[in-house]
């Protein structure tokens, strides 16, 4: 089931999960989210194995409408992300309601931003991993990264009961700006 449409790519957001193995000797590179912590705990954090794909959102966040309710979670760098224009905090599972519109600001803290989403993105696994290889056209949604009128599927059934999950604040990262 399609769960997100792509209204702005942003910069460069790309599916992403732990990357792909075993294939670096063929000239493929692992790929994968640059920040693992990041992504895994937002995984974590709605209720997904630590390896589900999510977004990876570099330093200019996409414009994305949910198309059903889901439960999301947003790591890594501050990129000052609002839902239906209220503030979406970090490091915590928030329901997005479907018709529900999450877009982003400025760069306040790091350069990438994670989104996962409960059940996971939902794209076909290539060479074992969900990872956007853009150089190779491989991976992710198409090889590449997000266009306007892009959806996204969702795997899984509904959202595991995420209440109360946080991050304790002395584990969160500060990315700074260098």
């Amino acid at each position: 089931m399609d769960l997100i449409e792509t209204i702005d790519g942003g910069f460069f957001t790309t599916v992403q999960d732990l990357g792909r193995y075993g294939y670096q000797r063929y000239g493929v590179p692992v790929s994968g989210a640059m920040d693992s912590f990041a992504l895994r705990t937002a995984n974590l954090l709605v209720g997904n194995q630590e390896s589900a794909a999510g977004l990876e959102i570099t330093l200019l966040g996409p414009r994305l409408r949910f198309l059903a309710d889901t439960v999301i979670a947003l790591t890594g760098a501050d990129l000052e992300a609002r839902l239906d224009d209220q503030p979406v905090p970090r490091w915590q599972p928030v329901v997005a309601l479907e018709g529900a519109v999450l877009a982003f600001g400025a760069a306040r803290d790091g350069l990438r931003a994670y989104l996962s989403i409960a059940g996971g993105i939902d794209v076909p696994i290539v060479l074992g991993s969900r990872s956007t290889f853009t150089r190779g056209a491989l991976g992710g949604f198409g090889g590449r990264a997000l266009a306007p009128g892009d959806r996204l599927p969702a795997g899984g059934g509904p959202p595991a009961r995420v209440e109360g999950r946080t991050l304790p604040p002395g584990s969160v990262p500060v990315y700074g700006h260098d």
